[in-house]
């Protein structure tokens, strides 16, 4: 079966509305209070990474939180500081880059536990790491945000 098309208006559809329930789903599972889920991300690249803008409760209409999906692991920031997706992307990058220095060192990082990477730091770790690489990289690189 051939890859999908990406650049195929159906599809990019389809993966974007996959990674919104994603975000849903996440943060329900992580019990955040929020609003509503941005019916189209923030921005993204299918299918790669997807950043969502979810509504503050305290301050309806205003962003609450940024939810990042995709080919990582879907992680939420608050909103508090971070006003732009691009600076929420690199917020997580830098939460990852410190927890995966973290896990090799065996300590904790500021609350954060991204699922199975201590269970498996061989595996894991590298994953992690080249994942908030990637996001780094995406974050500084002007061209992919002039839309945004």
């Amino acid at each position: 079966m051939p890859d999908p098309d990406y650049d195929d208006e159906a599809v990019e559809e389809k993966w974007c509305a996959e990674m919104r329930t994603q975000a849903l789903q996440y943060l329900e599972t992580q019990r955040a209070l929020h609003g509503e889920v941005g019916e189209w991300p923030a921005w993204h690249i299918a299918p790669y990474v997807s950043i969502w803008a979810v509504e503050s409760v305290a301050t309806p209409g205003r962003v609450g939180w940024w939810v990042v999906s995709g080919d990582l692991p879907t992680d939420y920031v608050s909103a508090e500081v971070i006003e732009h997706p691009r600076d929420a992307m690199q917020s997580f990058a830098d939460r990852w880059k410190g927890y995966a220095a973290a896990v090799r060192d065996g300590s904790a990082f500021d609350g954060v536990e991204i699922a199975g990477v201590r269970d498996d730091p061989e595996g894991m770790l590298p994953v992690l790491e080249s994942r908030a690489e990637a996001l780094a990289e995406w974050a500084a690189d002007d061209s992919l945000w002039q839309e945004a």
